[in-house]
């Protein structure tokens, strides 16, 4: 993910900040896929990428 792709992203949610990497995000991908993302001096780097399931429960 580059950086452009990161601000045109409208479902971003900031966690916090980190000395080491930067500003922390989690960044909607996918309907359910979802990255942990750091920002610093204008680099995005993804630090995990996960899956959410969706079970229905009857």
């Amino acid at each position: 993910m580059n950086y452009q792709a990161f601000k045109r992203n409208s479902q971003k949610e900031y966690l916090g900040y980190c000395e080491l990497k930067g500003f922390i995000y989690s960044v909607r991908i996918d309907s359910d896929k979802y990255a942990v993302v750091a920002l610093k001096n204008g680099q995005v780097e993804v630090l995990i990428t996960y899956r959410v399931k969706h079970e229905v429960s009857v």
